[in-house]
């Protein structure tokens, strides 16, 4: 038996080490002694400190690289001491949000400019125990920051489209993109559809190894039959649940059991699989239905017969992997365009589509969708049960979807368009008074396009208010810099006006909305250039109070929506 540390064996060592904390290891084991400093900073034992420590992280860290490297080619141990001092500024600016409403917006958007890095800690103040005193204002804050920085990664990733009209690639991350919208706390994130697709495509060619030496008419149809035989495209019973919110995302298409989806959603769950399969596949935009197109490769037509004619209808199918098992014939398509209308321009409905045009095509889904919810009205069941994802709260999820739309719009549509703002005043409206903690977003990838657009145009006069992105930022940097004013109710006509007390909920009559009265402004929301504003006795009119002893399962009247000012 050793008598002392000292006489254990540096295997030992090392194997205990792995038990200890990293913060024990450098504040004191290393401390011990030279060769304990040694044993304590040796880069494999900070390496795996770096995978346990932290799940998500930053591209710019290059991290699949430098899992690959020797150990002793990267410093670990200044990897992790880095990673941990962003931690410690992230807490220290959150409790910041949390404590003062000044300076708020510049917090969160530095927050936010920290990208992925961020989100370990933010996942961690999501579930924040109960015990904690300002738990309900550090979940909220937590969730709106990782939200927002899922929301960049999607912004960043469709910006990139931009000056590239016609674009083929990736159309798996494009779409993945509305996922991020509705992210949460979840994983099903732009890499989780991006390894979804990879294992799908493993798996299909492991149950058929003899797939290559088929023709490309035949590596086609056996794809589209064994994607709808695993139930993974189309969905059940479309006259009821074709507008559901959650077929128009991929990531719930690929994650739930009964992986429904929009035929645009099934459409390019086949293409992105025939492309890693090695096949030339494509979406197209067809009127009402998205369908998949399959191109011959170089000198062979469908059946693998030689050809010189690179451009004959011998070198292309169609599929709809939404509802057949079968080819669609390009004359069967003609004759529905013709049936719809459609008189010229009939063949660029069946050439491939670009990316951007497909974003913009799931932008309008998402509208009709949000449309089709509201004229239900009469029906709260039927419109909660359209409205339903994975997490977060219907409502929310769904204004969330439309503001992704919108997005999409702008960043996938050329600037050089004349319509190209033509959603611009109802997206800057959503944005300033739902989602202001994306300014860094606005500021970084729309403010250039904007200022793009406008230089690209012959405006008649200067653009103002809700017509001007850099207004609007300038707007909200003001308000976010500006100490609140404190006004005394010294008059009976005054306090005789306020009706109800902080620590109140209430139910809007008009929207729905469930709320809690946390604070009160002496000209509420009046500083934003609304264009609608309810003055005290509408507003008296348009909310229900309810009794704040009762709690919201008492009151029959479902989950909570709340704002905090600061706890």
């Amino acid at each position: 038996m050793p008598s002392s540390l000292e006489d254990v064996p540096d295997e030992i060592i090392r194997h205990i080490l792995l038990y200890l904390s990293p913060e024990d290891t450098l504040l004191s084991f290393q401390r011990l002694s030279r060769r304990f400093h040694h044993l304590a900073n040796e880069p494999l034992l900070w390496k795996q400190h770096c995978q346990l420590s932290f799940s998500h992280w930053g591209p710019e860290h290059n991290l699949q690289e430098k899992l690959k490297a020797r150990a002793s080619s990267v410093d670990w141990r200044n990897l992790w001491a880095t990673r941990k001092k962003k931690n410690k500024r992230i807490a220290q600016l959150l409790d910041g949000v949390i404590s003062t409403k000044v300076g708020q917006l510049k917090r969160l958007q530095e927050i936010c400019t920290l990208g992925i890095d961020a989100k370990d800690y933010l996942l961690e103040q999501c579930h924040v125990d109960d015990s904690a005193e300002d738990f309900l204002a550090r979940r909220y804050y937590a969730s709106a920051l990782l939200d927002s920085i899922h929301k960049g990664l999607a912004v960043d990733m469709w910006c990139r489209y931009q000056g590239q009209a016609l674009s083929s690639q990736h159309l798996d991350m494009a779409l993945a993109g509305f996922d991020m919208f509705v992210l949460h706390d979840r994983e099903q994130d732009i890499d989780y559809v991006v390894r979804t697709l990879d294992s799908l495509a493993e798996e299909f060619r492991a149950e058929h190894p003899a797939f290559e030496d088929l023709s490309t008419r035949a590596k086609a149809l056996t794809l589209l039959r064994w994607l709808r035989a695993k139930n993974l495209t189309g969905m059940d019973r479309p006259e009821i649940n074709y507008r559901n919110l959650r077929n128009c995302f991929l990531g719930h298409a690929l994650s739930e059991e009964d992986h429904p989806s929009l035929p645009l959603i099934s459409s390019a769950i086949f293409t992105c699989i025939a492309e890693r399969l090695g096949m030339t596949a494509f979406c197209l935009a067809f009127p009402s239905h998205v369908h998949a197109a399959v191109y011959a490769p170089p000198g062979k037509d469908l059946d693998g017969n030689d050809t010189e004619d690179e451009d004959g209808e011998r070198k292309r199918m169609c599929l709809d992997p939404y509802g057949s098992d079968h080819e669609v014939t390009l004359s069967d398509l003609r004759l529905k365009l013709v049936d719809f209308g459609w008189t010229q321009g009939i063949e660029d409905f069946l050439r491939p589509t670009p990316v951007p045009i497909i974003i913009q095509r799931m932008a309008q889904n998402i509208k009709a969708t949000h449309d089709t919810i509201l004229n239900l009205a009469d029906n709260p069941i039927r419109a909660a049960e359209m409205k339903r994802l994975r997490s977060g709260y219907p409502g929310l999820n769904l204004d969330a979807a439309v503001y992704a739309s919108m997005w999409a719009e702008l960043v996938m549509k050329q600037t050089s368009s004349r319509h190209w703002d033509s959603n611009l005043v109802p997206f800057l409206q959503k944005f300033a008074l739902s989602w202001s903690e994306d300014v860094w977003i606005v500021k970084k990838y729309l403010a250039p396009l904007y200022n793009k657009f406008v230089a690209s145009q012959n405006l008649p006069r200067q653009r103002t208010g809700w017509h001007n992105v850099n207004d609007i930022i300038r707007m909200l940097e003001n308000i976010d810099n500006r100490l609140p004013e404190v006004n005394r109710r010294y008059t009976e006509e005054i306090t005789a006006r306020v009706h109800y007390k902080i620590g109140q909920v209430f139910r809007h009559r008009r929207y729905g909305y469930i709320g809690i009265i946390n604070g009160w402004a002496a000209m509420g929301c009046t500083t934003l250039p609304m264009p609608h504003y309810l003055d005290a006795a509408e507003a008296e009119e348009e909310g229900d109070v309810i009794d704040p002893t009762l709690s919201v399962r008492e009151t029959n009247m479902g989950p909570l929506r709340t704002y905090y000012t600061g706890l």
